[in-house]
């Protein structure tokens, strides 16, 4: 219980005295002289009566006429001074922040010194306390202690100064040597073997020596000084101790960070132990020294100039790229021809990118440049393997690939809007760039850009066609008109052998020879003599249009009138040559192409061996076919057909040798009736009757003449159509005048050619329902055809039709309309079935014959009759072979039709059933 009081008394003396050193520390004077540390030198000057110690001071409001008081007393730093010796000190030298003075001590007296500084005293008033400055207390001045550290040592002996380091005491600590082992930063070694190290950064040492403790620490200072003596100004403001289990009593491991060393040549080490008042100096031999080195720049500054570096590396290497891939060809190409935007760009970037190499060296030597500042700095900041994996890693993401792939799409924006900081680095390195540039101009001569000859040029618009706004066709053109040199006249040329030709000695230009050139469709026909090598002249068809094919005018005739020249050209000709040739239009736009055939005996001749044309040459250069409305092939080579519907043949109109003997008019005049009655009468449209069945229609013996006489009023053979007459026929009128009176009133009217009558005599007027389970087929409407055939249909017209002049005019009957209209479902029925055209040829040689007398025996005119429709029929089932099925097989036999009491239609078997199929079947094709 006793132990209580006297802990709280020491309680309270600490407060009191932590308070007092509080408050003498916060009334301290700021601008008061103060000493940091001291260094002592070795150096003792004696005489009889004084020894002379010099001493250096470090630091803050050192003054040249400072005071200084010395004191033998111990005490802590700011502690008030109560005892001066009075030993004089003279100021030797003064310097920014530390002093040289020199003490006089009295000989014989020896020891520890310590010093004492004035402040000023707050508390003096001068015309109260009239006391002098220099007096300890309670003047002016108030003299505080500077502390244990700030101390000079005298000895009494000066042998006792200079003693050997074997006279130390046996248990005395003692360093001998040092090695740095783990360092952060590649340490360097200068010729004595001093490591240097980076300041501030954590290394570690090993130390040797004897006598070591566990409890020592050291420290290091820039002074050098002999062993055993105190260690003045220390460099370190810490101590660093021995790493735990790293101790004996030879060698330890210690970590330390060293300060900058600023003025100071070397560090030497100090040491003690941790009980020690004082640092004992180790000496300063070379084993025991160590420097330490700042980094060039302050770590912000540093980390700036690498984002810097990093940038300007990113920035360097994608121009690199994006500049140099803009060869000057297409830098002209974008001036010219590119947005408003490029064009813009290119014109501020062709200055610079006309000189190649002097930019490229640029380029690479800024590159080079940063990368190796950032490459060092980023080296002062870590170790090196940290710096060369981070540099590496920044380098090629940051400063290529990232750069390059943004400059590769979009170098020429970006090299425009930086020409400044490529012109500022072009001048910047100037010195080095422009001579070895000027040296790879002469080595590899000057720069000139892409140059695209016609292949590469062709290559360069096929493989970016789905990049440019070029379509197929203008791909090709393009492509065809850079070919166009390469090809010559005998690659595109049609041969001979296919060229359609007009003998000059045998032609006659006649109605079937006229056709025939027309089928061909080709507008200029070359013309032979003798052999089809011999080409002497050209037939255009523009030439026929004042040839009558009834004149039977000979081609040799024409052509001796028209005189159209031939061009012959060789084999080995160039398309842009023949095409040049074709533009100047001298010699037409055809061409013979021949050769020298200088094969066998004899003496070469020129021997023509096919046919060129504008087209052709046009067709290679488009790389397409022309074809226009007359093509009947799509090419001439090939004798490819077209697809589309051919024009039409008028051949089938010419006349026929061997064919019995009729009324004939013109082909030119059956082809006019054709195209009439296929365009401008409803009942013969194609839709109704097939053109080739038309065509065979307009051949049957259906023309009639009439010819003017005397009594042509009076005369019923010139009657045509007689009012309330029956008649079954169609007419239409080709040549002549006819007079046509209507009506109750007897109005009357001229008709002229191709004026017709009758269609209500063709029509049917009688519907046949069908029944709802026979098939809707083909077949199914030849019944119903055979059923209005049977109809006793009679038209009887309200006008009579008269001739007024000789007449030729077209009849058709019922009969054969109704026929043609079953020929025409036959044929069709035909492609359906896909039947052979071989059944259908027999039979309409067999029938026409019938069609024909019968038709004949209605109009009045008498023909030889070769057999009976029943004979005929009877042959007919003879010649059709139980393997050839009829075309009949599947359709119910004709009756012949009747009206009962109820009006119904009342059906019964006929005889002359096969007339109707005799009809139809005649007027089927042949195959041709």
């Amino acid at each position: 219980m006793a132990r209580v009081p006297c802990l709280v008394t020491a309680n309270i003396l600490l407060i009191l005295s932590v308070f007092l050193s509080t408050s003498i520390v916060s009334s301290e004077d700021k601008f008061a002289p103060h000493f940091d540390a001291l260094l002592q030198s070795n150096n003792f000057t004696k005489n009889e009566n004084f020894t002379k110690v010099q001493f250096e001071v470090r630091g803050r409001n050192i003054y040249s006429d400072l005071q200084i008081k010395t004191t033998k007393e111990k005490a802590a730093r700011g502690a008030p001074c109560t005892e001066d010796l009075k030993y004089p000190i003279v100021n030797v030298d003064m310097r920014k922040e530390s002093a040289l003075y020199e003490i006089q001590v009295p000989r014989g007296v020896g020891g520890e010194f310590y010093f004492c500084l004035p402040h000023q005293n707050p508390n003096y008033r001068e015309n109260e306390n009239k006391l002098r400055p220099n007096v300890l207390q309670g003047g002016r001045y108030e003299w505080h202690h500077q502390g244990p550290e700030v101390v000079i040592r005298v000895p009494l002996d000066n042998n006792d100064v200079h003693r050997d380091r074997r006279q130390k005491k046996p248990d005395e600590l003692q360093i001998m040597g040092l090695r740095l082992e783990v360092h952060e930063k590649e340490a360097e070694y200068d010729e004595d073997g001093i490591p240097e190290v980076l300041a501030e950064a954590e290394h570690t040492i090993r130390i040797f020596g004897i006598n070591f403790a566990k409890s020592m620490v050291v420290t290091f200072t820039d002074r050098k000084s002999t062993p055993d003596r105190s260690c003045q100004f220390p460099k370190s403001p810490r101590e660093f101790p021995l790493i735990k289990g790293s101790f004996s009593s030879v060698t330890g491991r210690i970590k330390i960070k060293l300060p900058a060393m600023g003025d100071a040549d070397t560090l030497y080490i100090c040491a003690k132990e941790t009980n020690s008042s004082f640092f004992v100096h180790q000496g300063d031999d070379v084993w025991l020294q160590i420097r330490s080195y700042e980094p060039l720049l302050p770590l912000g500054v540093t980390i700036l100039i690498i984002v810097v570096c990093l940038m300007f590396s990113a920035l360097f290497s994608g121009l690199n790229l994006g500049l140099m891939s803009l060869d000057r060809t297409e830098l002209k190409i974008l001036c010219n021809t590119g947005t408003p935007k490029e064009r813009t760009f290119a014109k501020i970037i062709q200055p610079v990118r006309d000189h190649g190499n002097y930019l490229l060296c640029s380029i690479l030597l800024g590159n080079v440049f940063v990368n190796s500042i950032f490459t060092i700095l980023l080296d002062g900041l870590t170790s090196g393997l940290v710096a060369v994996i981070f540099s590496t890693i920044a380098i090629v993401l940051i400063g290529e690939i990232t750069p390059q792939a943004i400059c590769s799409r979009h170098g020429l924006a970006i090299g425009a809007r930086t020409i400044y900081i490529t012109k500022f680095v072009m001048v910047l390195t100037f010195p080095m760039a422009y001579p070895v540039s000027k040296f790879l101009d002469c080595v590899l001569g000057e720069e000139i850009g892409n140059v695209y000859n016609r292949e590469r040029l062709k290559e360069l618009v096929k493989v970016t066609t789905g990049e440019n706004d070029l379509d197929k066709d203008e791909v090709n053109i393009i492509s065809g008109a850079l070919e166009l040199r390469k090809k010559t006249v005998a690659d595109v040329m049609t041969k001979i052998e296919d060229v359609f030709m007009l003998d000059y000695d045998n032609t006659i230009l006649d109605f079937e020879t006229v056709s025939e050139i027309m089928k061909s469709g080709y507008s200029r026909v070359p013309v032979f003599e003798g052999n089809r090598q011999n080409i002497v002249t050209m037939l255009y068809i523009k030439d026929l249009a004042f040839v009558d094919p009834d004149d039977n005018t000979p081609l040799k005739t024409l052509c001796q009138f028209y005189q159209n020249p031939c061009n012959f050209v060789f084999e080995d000709v160039t398309l842009d040559v023949m095409f040049r040739i074709f533009k100047e239009g001298n010699k037409g736009h055809m061409a013979f192409v021949h050769r020298v055939n200088n094969e066998g005996e004899g003496d070469p001749f020129y021997e023509t061996i096919g046919l060129i044309t504008l087209e052709d040459v046009i067709e290679e250069l488009i790389q397409a076919e022309i074809m226009d409305e007359t093509d009947v092939f799509t090419d001439n080579r090939t004798k490819r057909r077209r697809n589309a519907e051919r024009r039409q043949d008028f051949s089938v109109f010419a006349e026929r040798k061997g064919e019995p003997s009729k009324i004939r008019i013109s082909p030119q005049l059956t082809l006019a009736a054709y195209q009439f009655l296929s365009t401008a009468v409803e009942l013969f449209l194609p839709t109704v009757i097939s053109e080739t069945i038309l065509k065979r229609l307009l051949r049957q013996d259906i023309i009639y003449h009439i010819k003017k006489n005397k009594e042509w009023r009076t005369d019923p053979a010139n009657v045509i159509y007689q009012q309330g007459k029956n008649a079954d026929y169609f007419v239409l009128i080709l040549e002549g005048r006819v007079e046509v009176t209507i009506g109750k009133e007897n109005l009357t009217f001229e008709g002229g050619p191709f004026t017709f009558f009758g269609t209500q005599a063709l029509v049917q007027t009688i519907g046949v329902a069908e029944s709802p389970s026979a098939p809707t087929s083909t077949l199914g409407s030849l019944e119903s055809l055979n059923l209005d055939a049977l109809l006793r249909h009679t038209f009887q017209p309200d006008y009579t039709v008269r001739a007024s002049n000789e007449v030729i005019y077209l009849r058709i009957k019922r009969s054969l309309y109704l026929a043609a209209k079953r020929a025409t479902l036959m044929e069709r029925s035909q492609r359906d079935l896909q039947q052979s055209n071989d059944q259908f040829d027999e039979e309409v040689d067999k029938l026409l014959h019938s069609l024909e007398e019968d038709d004949t025996e209605s109009a009045g005119r008498r023909t030889p009759r070769k057999q009976s429709s029943k004979n005929l029929h009877h042959n007919q089932e003879a010649n059709l072979s139980p393997k050839t099925p009829s075309i009949y097989s599947n359709v119910s036999p004709p009756h012949r039709l009747s009206h009962d009491i109820n009006g119904s239609i009342i059906a019964s078997p006929v005889e002359d059933c096969h007339n109707a199929r005799e009809e139809e079947v005649s007027l089927l094709a042949k195959k041709s």
